[in-house]
C-alpha cells in the first residue's frame, strides 16, 4: 500500500486493484522493451500504443465512465479520474487516449453517426482523436483564435492553423474549434468540427519540445467539410470546450506523476526535504480526494476541478526541481523517457508542460477567484471528530483561525480602493487571495481526511503531514491578508492582530515542523 493513495470503498478499491495488476503487466520492462519512441510524449511506439489501448478497452477501462449507450462502464466519473491517476504512476499511455481527449465531447454533443464513426472505435483502443484548440498567436484565449470555417453551397471550407495538439502525429480526427461568424460575439461565434486527418488540405507537422516529444502543428489549407462534420451546434463551439475543458481540468494523472516520482527520489535527498515533499503531496492528496468524494456522490463539480490541476501540476515542479538538485553530479544528465538512466533532469524539463496544459495554471486561478467572488467563506466544512489526538485537534484550531482570516480578508482587503479600482480587481491581489484560499482548505482538508483513518503508519503519516501544512498555511495565508489589508491591518487593535500573534504561538503546539518532518522522514526514507 503506498502511504499518498487515495482512500476508496470496497468494491471501487478492489476495482483499483484490477487496475493495478493490469498496468504492472503492461508495463513490465520485457514488455516494453523494443517500443520506445522518444518523440511521442508517452515514450512509445505507436505499436505499443494501439495494442496496450485495445488491451485496456476489452478490460473496460478505457471508457469506463462512459454511458453504457455509448459502449462505456456508465460509472462515475470517479473510476475515470482513478484510472488516469494509475495509468500516470505506472507511466502506462492510456492516459491520453481518443477517449480521454475526444470522449467527453463526442458523447455528449455528437449525432448517432458520428458516435458510431469515431466514438465506437475509440472506445475499442482502435481510433485516436486530438483536440486541436489552441493557436500560436491566441494562447490561453481561445477568444482570439484565427481559424475560420465558411459557410458555402457544398458545406464549409476551413482554414487556418492548430498549434499545442497532443498526439496530432498518430489521430485519425481532431476536434477543431473554428470561427464561423466573424462579426459575432466571441463566445457565439464559434463552432466545433469534426475533421478526419487524412482529408485533403490538412497537414500536421510535429514541432519537438524541450524534451524531444512532439507537439503537433496542423494547418487546414481550405479543407472541404460537409454538415455531418459539424460536431454540436453552429455557434456553440465556446460553451462546449468550456464543457470539455471542465471535465478535462479534473484529471489525477498530474497526482500519478507525482506519486511516481515521489517514490524514485535520490537516495541521496535529505530526510526533512524529501519530509517536506511528503508534505506538500498530501494537500494535493486531499484535494484529489476530495475531488473523488464530489464525483462519487454525483455532486457538481466546479472550482475543486481547478484546484486539484493548479496543485498538483506546481506539485510537480517542486518535485522535480528538489531531486534534480539533490541528485550526485553523475545523475544529473539528460536521459529520454524509457532509457536506462537517471530521470532528473527529464523530469525537471517536462513539469514545465502540465501547468500550461488544458489552460495555464494563471487562467485558472482566475476561474478559482471567481467562483469564490460571491461566496461566504466564513462558513467551514465540518470536519469529522479529531478526539483526543492533540495533533489533530490543534490542526483544526488552526484551521478555524485561517478560515476566518480569509474571511475578514473578503469582507474587507479586497473591496477596499487602491487606483480607482478595488483591491480584489487587481489579478495579483486575485491570485494571493486564492491561494490564501487553497491554503486554507489543504488545512481543513489533511486534518478532515487525517481523522478518518485508523491508527497505523498511514494515520501518522497523514497526521504529520496535516501539521507541517498547518503550521506553514497558516503563517502564509496570515502573511497574505496583512499584504491585501495594507499597512492598517498591521496595527495591535486591527482584527487581524490576534490572529497573527496566534498564528506564532500555534507553530509550537502539538509538535513543530521540525518534529512532525523528521517523523515524516522516518516514515518515507527508503530502508
Amino acid at each position: 500500500m503506498r502511504l499518498t493513495e487515495l482512500w476508496l470503498d470496497t468494491e471501487f478499491d478492489r476495482w483499483r486493484e484490477e487496475v493495478r495488476a493490469f498496468l504492472r503487466a503492461e508495463m513490465a520492462p520485457g514488455n516494453v522493451s523494443g517500443h520506445t519512441d522518444p518523440g511521442d510524449l508517452t515514450g512509445l511506439d505507436r505499436d505499443f500504443e494501439r495494442r496496450h489501448h485495445q488491451a485496456a478497452a476489452r478490460r473496460g477501462f478505457v471508457a469506463v465512465s462512459l454511458p453504457v449507450a455509448d459502449g462505456g462502464g456508465g460509472r462515475s466519473r470517479a473510476y475515470k479520474h482513478v484510472y488516469d491517476l494509475e495509468a500516470a504512476y505506472h507511466g502506462a499511455p492510456s492516459v491520453d487516449t481518443g477517449v480521454t481527449l475526444c470522449g467527453f465531447v463526442l458523447s455528449r454533443f455528437g449525432t448517432d453517426p458520428q458516435r458510431a464513426r469515431w466514438l465506437a472505435p475509440m472506445v475499442t483502443g482502435d481510433t485516436l482523436g486530438a483536440i486541436a484548440y489552441s493557436e500560436a498567436g491566441a494562447g490561453n484565449n481561445l477568444a482570439a483564435i484565427a481559424t475560420t470555417a465558411t459557410r458555402d453551397a457544398g458545406g464549409w471550407v476551413l482554414s487556418g492553423t492548430k498549434s499545442h495538439v497532443t498526439g496530432a502525429h498518430k489521430a485519425e480526427v481532431a476536434v477543431v474549434l473554428a470561427v464561423t461568424d466573424p462579426g459575432g460575439p466571441p463566445r457565439s461565434s464559434m463552432t466545433m468540427f469534426l475533421v478526419p486527418l487524412d482529408a485533403p488540405g490538412v497537414q500536421v507537422v510535429r514541432r519537438p519540445t524541450l524534451n524531444g516529444w512532439t507537439l503537433g502543428e496542423i494547418t487546414f489549407t481550405q479543407v472541404r467539410l460537409d454538415d455531418h462534420c459539424v460536431l454540436g451546434e453552429t455557434g456553440r463551439g465556446w460553451s462546449q470546450v468550456m464543457a470539455a475543458v471542465a471535465a478535462e481540468r479534473g484529471s489525477l494523472a498530474y497526482y500519478g506523476w507525482a506519486e511516481c516520482w515521489l517514490g524514485r527520489l535520490p537516495v541521496t535527498m535529505s530526510g526533512p526535504e524529501r519530509a517536506r515533499l511528503h508534505a506538500s503531496a498530501s494537500r494535493v492528496r486531499a484535494f484529489s480526494q476530495r475531488l473523488i468524494d464530489l464525483e462519487l456522490a454525483d455532486a457538481p463539480v466546479g472550482y475543486e476541478a481547478s484546484v486539484v490541476k493548479v496543485t498538483a501540476t506546481e506539485l510537480l515542479q517542486d518535485i522535480a526541481r528538489a531531486a534534480a538538485a539533490a541528485a550526485p553530479p553523475d545523475e544529473r544528465g539528460w536521459t529520454a523517457m524509457f532509457e536506462e538512466g537517471p530521470p532528473y533532469v527529464y523530469d525537471a524539463l517536462e513539469a514545465i508542460h502540465p501547468t500550461l496544459s488544458v489552460g495555464a495554471n494563471e487562467t485558472h486561478r482566475d476561474m478559482i477567484a471567481a467562483a469564490l467572488a460571491d461566496r461566504d467563506l466564513s462558513a467551514a466544512p465540518p470536519l469529522p471528530d479529531v478526539g483526543d489526538d492533540p495533533v489533530l485537534a490543534a490542526c483544526a484550531t488552526m484551521a478555524a483561525d485561517a478560515r476566518q482570516v480569509l474571511a475578514l480578508t473578503a469582507q474587507h482587503a479586497l473591496s477596499r480602493p487602491l487606483y480607482a479600482k478595488r483591491v480584489g480587481e487587481f489579478q495579483a491581489a486575485a491570485h494571493r487571495f486564492v491561494d490564501m484560499a487553497v491554503a486554507v482548505e489543504a488545512m481543513e482538508l489533511t486534518t478532515g481526511q487525517a481523522a478518518l483513518v485508523p491508527a497505523g503508519p498511514p494515520r501518522d503519516y497523514l497526521a504529520s503531514a496535516a501539521k507541517v501544512t498547518a503550521n506553514e498555511n497558516l503563517l502564509d495565508v496570515v502573511a497574505g491578508a496583512h499584504q491585501l489589508h495594507g499597512a492598517d491591518g498591521y496595527y495591535r487593535d486591527h482584527p487581524l492582530a490576534p490572529y497573527a500573534r496566534r498564528a506564532w504561538a500555534a507553530q509550537a503546539q502539538a509538535g513543530t515542523t521540525a518534529e512532525h518532518l523528521d517523523r515524516l522522514a522516518r516514515l518515507t526514507t527508503p530502508p
